[in-house]
């Protein structure tokens, strides 16, 4: 059965960018939890006066897939596992160049500490 799933998923690009999307939605819903903001700031700025819920979908919408579509782009994945750490690594990478870290008290930005 694993045989025929693996077959199944490496047939066709098409399925191999789905796997991405799907890394990609995996890697969003776990940022929300560590504090993701995401482009919700940027839309609010951009499109005033909507609702909470609309940002969100909106968000949810331009990360997962220009996540997929870059992932699949800059990586070109071969496999289902090339196409699954796709998705995740862009979603990831995306999050870690846009999340603000709070440097804790008493250490230096970029330095190890005090």
């Amino acid at each position: 059965m694993l045989h025929e799933i693996w077959s199944f998923a490496n047939s066709d690009p098409v399925k191999r960018f789905g796997i991405t999307f799907f890394g990609s939605v995996v890697m969003y819903l776990f940022s929300l939890s560590k504090g993701f903001t995401g482009s919700v700031p940027a839309l609010q700025k951009l499109m005033p006066g909507r609702t909470q819920v609309f940002y969100d979908r909106v968000d949810f919408v331009i990360v997962v897939v220009t996540g997929a579509i870059v992932g699949t782009v800059f990586f070109h994945p071969q496999d289902p596992l090339q196409a699954l750490a796709a998705g995740l690594g862009w979603s990831s990478a995306i999050n870690v160049l846009v999340t603000q870290h709070k440097v804790p008290v008493g250490s230096k930005p970029g330095g190890r500490g005090i």
